[in-house]
């Protein structure tokens, strides 16, 4: 009894029905803004998951989020709500601007970092490496 197929052709067909590997260079995504335009507000709906995923107070994201924007807003309920028409483009540009400065770590470049004040000064310690910077404080 002969066989239609060799080993390299079952071999070929069994890696073509193999699923592709997407490799991920960081297990670490910054979170994308999901909102809407309510008159003349923006709200984030999404900014107690953001806040969450970044691990950081909702207050030290929302006052960096008004000084940025320039406007003035509200927390309540998960949800942000900041006066003005933003889209959402200028939203996430943001968003990856407060996760350079206030999160990802200068060092290693991982988000296992911690914000801590002492003597009035702001650290942001990294729980990987162990460097300590000092960032801006936000007032």
């Amino acid at each position: 009894m002969a066989w239609k197929h060799t080993y390299e052709d079952m071999l070929k067909k069994a890696y073509k029905l193999l699923p592709k590997v997407t490799a991920k260079d960081s297990r670490f995504e910054i979170p994308k803004v999901h909102g809407r335009l309510q008159g003349n507000k923006t709200i984030i709906t999404n900014f107690n998951q953001i806040s969450n995923h970044l691990r950081r107070e909702e207050s030290h994201f929302l006052k960096f989020m008004l000084r940025e924007l320039a406007t003035t807003g509200e927390v309540g309920s998960g949800t942000a709500t900041f006066m003005g028409k933003h889209s959402p483009a200028s939203l996430n540009l943001k968003v990856e601007k407060y996760v350079k400065e206030f999160v990802l770590c200068k060092q290693c470049g991982k988000p296992d970092t911690e914000l801590i004040v002492e003597k009035g000064t702001t650290f942001k310690r990294c729980e990987a490496c162990g460097s300590r910077t000092s960032v801006r404080s936000i007032k």
